[in-house]
């Protein structure tokens, strides 16, 4: 079991990788793009949003 971070967990690609990793075994935390809604995209409807530790905010 590894600790992964994974950037852009918001998207439709990002969320679906963080979901096969958790899926995998793996401890993943997930970084989403920073919104006044707090808004995770993709994540919003996970299965698995209980096993993902996530994060926002703005890496530019």
């Amino acid at each position: 079991m590894s600790n992964i971070l994974v950037t852009g967990a918001g998207g439709f690609i990002g969320s679906h990788l963080t979901e096969y990793l958790v899926k995998q075994g793996h401890k993943v935390k997930a970084f989403v793009r920073y919104n006044s809604r707090n808004f995770w995209g993709w994540l919003e409807k996970s299965e698995y949003i209980d096993d993902i530790e996530i994060y926002s905010g703005d890496i530019r």
